[in-house]
């Protein structure tokens, strides 16, 4: 009976510990169902999530507490056609920086009917306290045109700190590491409990 409480006593620890190294995340995901970010692959192409010129929108992160020393947001699209000359697409993001200014962080790559992150590095200069109060972002999509020539489709938006890794781009649920490892917890001690009956 001892053993039993001691490892129950055990595990309350851990779970406690654990509880307190996932509550400051190093990645910040926003997806479906907020606002436009498509649900699922099957609508990638489907209204309203696959967007043109004129269908331009934002998003807020998360606060994120706490200190860090690099940021970086990564934009998951689907179909960007952008090339290097006038008549490509061009999807430029936008954030808010410290002082409430949009700053434009540049555009979308991407090819042809796949999904791809764009990675853009965050100057902590710019953006420290605007990440720590939740950063915005917006998309002014197909920027060189006025009218439906390009479309895009956003499944994510992954705010990094510290190198923090995030999903991969394609639409779906983001793993929760403090969810598996109570999953493990309750596992391993239903396990050991079921050991010391025996």
């Amino acid at each position: 009976m001892k053993r039993k409480l001691l490892i129950l006593l055990a595990v309350g620890i851990v779970l406690m510990f654990g509880s307190s190294v996932y509550a400051a995340p190093t990645v910040d995901v926003v997806q479906a169902p907020t606002n436009y970010f498509v649900p699922t692959d099957g609508q990638k192409t489907n209204s309203p999530y696959y967007r043109y010129y004129n269908g331009d929108w934002g998003w807020s992160h998360n606060a994120i507490a706490g200190s860090f020393t690099s940021a970086s947001l990564n934009i998951s699209a689907y179909d960007v056609d952008w090339s290097n000359s006038s008549s490509g697409e061009w999807d430029i993001i936008w954030a808010k920086n410290n002082s409430g200014t949009w700053v434009e962080l540049g555009h979308l790559d991407g090819n042809n009917n796949i999904w791809a992150y764009t990675i853009f590095t965050l100057d902590l200069t710019l953006f420290n306290q605007a990440i720590l109060n939740g950063l915005e972002v917006k998309i002014d999509i197909d920027s060189t045109h006025t009218s439906n020539t390009w479309a895009v489709t956003l499944a994510k938006s992954t705010l990094s700190l510290d190198g923090g890794t995030g999903p991969g781009p394609e639409p779906g649920p983001v793993p929760e590491p403090l969810t598996m490892l109570l999953l493990g917890l309750g596992l391993t001690g239903i396990a050991g409990i079921r050991r010391f009956k025996k």
